[in-house]
This record gives C-alpha cells, structure tokens and sequence, in this order.
C-alpha cells in the first residue's frame, strides 16, 4: 500500500514533476478527485476543474466525486465511481469540516477499501492532514490568531500528525512550537511539517521525499530531515 501527503500544490504545474514520477511509478490511469475539504466555500468545484485541466495534460483520466457533505459523501450514486479509480486524490480546504463529512460515509469505507487493494492514495492540505493521528479544530484560528487549541483524532493511516504549507508557517514557528509542546501525548510523538509544493511517498513503510521543499520529523521536539 503507497500514500501520498501533499504540503499544497495539487492539480498546479507547481506539482507537474511530482504527479509524473507517481503516475510512471504506479502506472497510473485514473484519479478520483474528491473536494469534499472545501464544501463550506462557493467556488468548491474549482478543485475538479483545475484537476481535469491538470491531469489532461499528464495523460490520466478524471473522475469526478461531487460529494462535499456528508449526505452526498453517503450517497452510493455519487460515491461509487470512485471504484473505477487507480488513485485516490482529497483536495485541500479546511481539514475538520473534511473529517466530519467523511467519518462514517461510504466514500471513506470505499476509499479504504481502494487503498488496501492497492490504489494509491493522496491528500493535499487538509486532505493530508486528515491521514494522520490527529487535528486542530479550525487550525487556522489555532496557529494565526492565537484561538482554542482542541485537538481531535482523525483516520490514522500514518501515524503522524500532520502540517502542511510548512515553509510559509516559519513565521509563526514559535506558535507551532508551543502547539506541538502543548499537545496530548500522541501528538508530541510524531509530527511532520510538508512544504508547499512538496510531497511525501509513504510506501511499505519506505519514506521518499518528493519535490524541492523540505519535510521535517519532529519527535518529542527532535527535529530531523526527511
């Protein structure tokens, strides 16, 4: 099983060398974009045009899950093309909004039982950190403006607990810092900080940087390259 963990970038030129290598490695032929992360916004079907436009130019064929609460998301005739797919893409948007669509719906139990039969599977942004161990609710209030800091436990496919656009978080590195040193236990443990336009390739337990940005491991406050 291989999963991919998106700092931002998807469906942008920015990610063009990545997607590529994915697509040759895993011989790739059709994605299933999901943009249920940015249901609450109005224009939430730019993520399914930018990823037709996008995957056009690579080669793979789009299918188009347009479930984005979780009515839809339990919906078998909105969700069940999603098992023509050999790639399994969640878009980004805002990340606890994302995990309360999905808890419980068909499109995750089906997402799964892609995953373990061998599609791989992606998330950008919220749609990565909502592969880990754990998120903030409303991250953003969090880490800007100094709000609550209520963790929750989210799929825990890797056990990580995820930051995503993490070159353009530097500026707020202190609150992070005091994020993270503040956190239960399981959160402390293991972390990871993806760039933008960065990747990382989880495959057999095998880890592989993907892109020009940086990817940090920061255990108990250790911190290391990845």
């Amino acid at each position: 099983m291989a999963i991919v963990l998106y700092g931002s970038g998807e469906f942008t030129d920015s990610v063009n060398e990545i997607d590529k290598y994915l697509i040759d490695k895993f011989n790739l032929k059709k994605v299933a974009v999901i943009p249920t992360a940015a249901g609450m916004e109005q224009d939430w079907h730019k993520w399914i045009d930018m990823a037709v436009e996008h995957f056009d130019r690579l080669n793979v064929d789009v299918i188009k899950i347009e479930a984005i609460n979780h009515q839809q998301a339990s919906n078998p005739e909105i969700v069940k093309k999603i098992m023509e797919a050999d790639w399994i893409f969640y878009s980004g948007g805002q990340p606890d909004y994302l995990f309360k669509q999905l808890d419980g719906s068909l499109l995750w139990k089906l997402t799964m039982d892609k995953y373990r039969s061998g599609a791989l599977l992606s998330g950008s942004s919220a749609g990565a950190m909502i592969m880990g161990n754990n998120i903030i609710d409303k991250p953003f209030r969090a880490l800007i403006k100094g709000g609550e800091t209520n963790w929750q436990k989210t799929f825990g496919i890797v056990d990580y607990t995820i930051f995503p656009h993490y070159n353009r978080m530097n500026r707020f590195k202190s609150v992070i810092n005091k994020l993270i040193a503040n956190a239960p236990e399981g959160v402390r443990k293991s972390v990871l900080g993806i760039d933008e336009d960065t990747a990382l390739l989880i495959e057999d337990d095998e880890m592989k940087k993907l892109g020009g940005g940086n990817i940090e491991l920061i255990r108990y406050g250790q911190v290391s390259k990845i």
